[in-house]
């Protein structure tokens, strides 16, 4: 990742969610900020600045790996480096396998942001979001999207088996209890897709897959839940392994829920319906009325006229002719703001 302002977006959203982990470490191991699933719950009689190191929150012996990685990104000017951590558990002190993406934070290349998740047994997402981020060419409003929407989680696909894997979070989101997550192997997200949407997705996933990858997988569709509860999302992917044959071995994505966005615009677009035809209507009326009002005048103008009375006519013309003009703008200028604005709220 190239962007500061994305790395402290992801480090904003380890905080938030009960799938990433947060952790900022220093050259000797120190932990310098972590959140709270990080590092042993403090007791009573503990000191508030009691300092916690790595070893306080991971394997000592992994230690040395962590090192190796960092030292090997930093001779080799890489901006982040990616190892596999065991995380201690506090209190029971049992361990899990966690994945983590460091960012180097200082110009030492010594302090290191790490933001990290389980990785699941059954349901494997080995891709690094940060390296997911960097490998898209839409990074940036990826990073806004994550910015203004609910993560649901990360899906996992292998064409060739049409193998699925999906994280834990966004299986319950699509209604899956606990002991459904843990007995079956494969859930597919891709079966509770919206039977209306099914058609332009598949199409958008097999263009990505004949450019090889470099139209980006992103499209907005609707998911059904296992109670029929509808919701929308926005789905990135990205393809992460290649047969020789040049067809997709791996995919890999993420979720992320718009269903309040979506609200929005629908409500935008059906009051902006209404209001351009009654703008239409209310204006196309005036320029009526004043076309009744030239002709009146028209016909006032061959009758015999005072001075006066002739002074008053023709301001009266004048002014109504520039009435009709201004309308006539006003229209022409309201039909193409319509269409710049219907436009953009058209169809993904």
């Amino acid at each position: 990742m190239q962007s500061w302002d994305s790395i402290k977006v992801l480090s904003n959203l380890a905080i938030t969610s009960e799938y990433f982990l947060q952790v900022t470490l220093d050259k000797s191991g120190k932990v310098l900020s972590s959140d709270s699933g990080i590092g042993p719950v403090p007791s009573l009689f503990d000191h508030k600045e009691k300092p916690i190191f790595f070893a306080d929150c991971f394997l000592a012996s992994d230690w040395s790996k962590y090192e190796n990685q960092r030292i090997k990104a930093w001779k080799s000017s890489h901006q982040s480096f990616i190892v596999d951590l065991q995380k201690i558990n506090h209190p029971d002190g049992n361990t899990v396998l966690t994945k983590w993406e460091f960012f180097f934070i200082t110009e030492d290349f010594g302090t290191c942001l790490g933001l990290g998740h389980p990785v699941e047994p059954l349901r494997p997402y080995n891709l690094g979001l940060g390296e997911f981020i960097e490998g898209t060419t839409n990074s940036n409003e990826l990073v806004d999207i994550l910015l203004e929407n609910k993560l649901l989680g990360f899906w996992d696909f292998e064409p060739e088996t049409k193998t699925d894997y999906i994280s834990s979070g966004l299986a319950q989101m699509l209604g899956y209890s606990e002991d459904e997550i843990r007995s079956q192997k494969n859930i597919s997200w891709q079966n509770h897709i919206h039977a209306d949407d099914i058609q332009g997705l598949i199409k958008d996933l097999s263009m990505h897959f004949k450019t090889t990858g470099n139209i980006p997988f992103r499209k907005e569709f609707r998911i059904v839940s296992k109670g029929n509860q509808v919701s929308w999302v926005i789905g990135f992917g990205k393809t992460t392994k290649w047969k020789e044959d040049g067809h997709p071995s791996k995919v890999q994505g993420l979720l992320i829920d718009i269903t309040e966005k979506k609200k929005q615009e629908i409500w935008m677009r059906e009051h902006h319906y209404f209001l351009r035809d009654l703008a239409f209507q209310q204006s196309h009326s005036l320029r009526a009325r004043v076309a009744n009002i030239l002709g009146i005048l028209e016909i006032m103008d061959t009758e015999h006229q005072t001075p006066e009375s002739r002074k008053l006519l023709d301001i009266l013309k004048t002014e109504s002719k520039q009435l009709d003009q201004a309308l006539k703008k006003s229209i022409k200028d309201s039909v193409n703001q319509n269409e710049s604005w219907e436009r953009g709220i058209g169809p993904s």
